[in-house]
């Protein structure tokens, strides 16, 4: 194949259409496949969350030990919600049951039931990763921020934008967005594609949550804390240093929904790659959302082989220092972020220049 590819030369990243169609042809088929073992183990996770919610949370246990248990719980939502955003875009189970089934077990800690995850991720952010105004989880432009009180939140909560609610809000940003999209997002023109049936997922969110509620009331003040509060902070802390470092980092545009171009994935410990789900690899997931993630690896590879340029891989722990070093608005163009004053200005490029450099260089 690499011999191929000289001769033609690389696929240019702005022909999407064109690329994807050659990374399917050279991925194996069965890469295209559901894969139901990563469901049945996380599904398999569940028990073992049960039994230490009610380790940490029965007082038997030194506040270290019940520390230590809360950090644990944390990774094991994270992992579950994890394998449930793969259920949910069809890569896990052929039984949509099934997908509702680890949806709820894995977004439900998170107050995010399925049926929002499908209109919120799958269809408006899927739909439009970083197109201006249509992805809901877009960072705002200079002059939204002036208008809007929303950007005006969302920026306070954002990294770089210097507010002390940035340094905090990776505990809860995930929760917030997907509330965000249920109460405000959803009922806005430009998700009008979305099918979403807002009164009962409004419902069946408020139901969650007294439900969660209720288990911390019967737990008593530090067995809410150390079974509920903490694993939703650290399950929310884990997942946002991913998903900040996705998209936010490079150009928004006002059209194009281009993975090879609009997302980016993270080199990350192996550790965390295997506990994680390969989570990681998520330009590789908007490229084909429902492959499962087990072939990622193999589909960085590929397209490396495709072109170089356009699979863009940052080194994780750089890019979140970037995320916090870079303004957190948009210009009206989408190519550069700013302050709220307009300064300091930075090119989106001028940021892959840096997070690309060699001695940040990735394998």
């Amino acid at each position: 194949m690499s011999a191929s590819i000289s001769q033609a030369g690389p696929i240019p990243a702005d022909d999407p259409r064109k690329l994807r169609a050659e990374l399917r042809r050279v991925m194996p088929p069965e890469s295209f496949q559901p894969q139901p073992l990563r469901g049945v183990v996380a599904l398999g996770l569940v028990p073992l969350m049960g039994v230490l919610m009610w380790a940490v949370a029965s007082g038997r246990l030194p506040w270290w030990a019940c520390l230590l248990g809360s950090f644990v719980l944390g990774q094991l939502a994270t992992a579950v919600g994890l394998a449930a955003h793969e259920a949910l875009h069809h890569a896990v189970f052929r039984s949509r049951a099934l997908e509702s089934l680890l949806g709820w077990v894995g977004f439900g800690p998170f107050l995010v039931t399925p049926g929002t995850w499908r209109a919120w991720h799958v269809q408006a952010h899927h739909s439009a990763a970083n197109v201006l105004v249509r992805d809901p989880d877009i960072l705002p432009r200079q002059s939204e921020w002036r208008t809007q009180w929303f950007a005006k939140v969302f920026h306070a909560m954002s990294p770089g934008s210097g507010s002390l609610l940035s340094f905090v809000s990776f505990f809860f940003f995930f929760t917030a967005q997907g509330q965000a999209f249920l109460w405000r997002h959803s009922a806005l023109p430009q998700f009008k594609h979305v099918h979403m049936h807002r009164t009962r997922e409004r419902i069946l969110t408020v139901l969650v949550l007294l439900g969660w509620v209720a288990v911390g009331w019967w737990m008593g003040p530090l067995g809410a804390l150390y079974a509920l509060i903490l694993p939703l902070l650290i399950g929310n802390f884990t997942l946002m240093i991913y998903i900040a470092t996705n998209h936010w980092l490079l150009a928004a545009h006002e059209e194009s929904d281009n993975p090879f171009v609009n997302t980016a994935s993270v080199a990350t410990h192996p550790a965390m790659d295997w506990m994680h789900y390969n989570f990681s690899h998520h330009q590789e997931h908007h490229i084909f959302p429902a492959m499962s993630p087990k072939f990622a690896p193999l589909l960085r590879k590929h397209l490396r082989e495709l072109n170089p340029e356009a699979s863009q891989v940052y080194p994780h722990l750089h890019a979140l220092r970037m995320l916090y070093r870079r303004p957190a608005l948009y210009a009206e163009d989408g190519q550069s972020l700013m302050g709220k004053d307009g300064t300091p200005v930075i090119a989106t490029e001028e940021l892959r220049r840096q997070l690309t450099r060699p001695e940040a260089a990735v394998t």
